[in-house]
């Protein structure tokens, strides 16, 4: 007589294997998920450093006044140089808030901040960073915290 089919053991070790390979495919998977998200809002920051490093290279550059502005309510970071009508703007997405005041901070023509300040931004997991930009010609300093 041909046994067809498989045994309750078999089916019950084939299941447990299952259960074993779809809960560390769920843990890889969120997981993955943070580390994209971290890496997201770690670039974003650096974008901002790079917006206020390119303001002040510009200014230095052209001679000129420059005016960067932190919005906010429009979750935007904008560099203008009005004269010859240069302008950066970094909008950022959804899941990164800026949870400071508006600012608005004037460059000088020899790449001078004029006023410092600090600009706060979280993610959406509630990391947030600092971002404190010196009176002076490259004073930037990133503090990670947590809310």
């Amino acid at each position: 007589m041909k046994k067809r089919g498989f045994t309750l053991l078999e089916t019950i070790i084939c299941i447990f294997i299952l259960i074993i390979l779809f809960g560390i495919g769920i843990s890889l998977s969120k997981w993955s998920s943070n580390l994209y998200l971290d890496i997201n809002y770690t670039e974003y920051t650096y974008e901002i450093q790079n917006l206020l490093s390119y303001g002040k290279a510009i200014c230095r550059e052209k001679n000129k006044y420059g005016k960067v502005t932190i919005k906010a309510n429009k979750n935007e970071i904008r560099f203008i140089e009005g004269w010859d009508a240069i302008e950066k703007i970094i909008n950022l997405p959804e899941g990164i808030q800026i949870i400071s005041e508006d600012i608005s901070v004037l460059v000088t023509p020899e790449g001078k901040i004029s006023k410092g300040c600090t600009i706060k931004i979280k993610d959406k997991n509630g990391d947030r960073q600092d971002i404190t930009i010196g009176v002076g010609v490259d004073f930037i300093v990133i503090k990670n915290g947590a809310i």
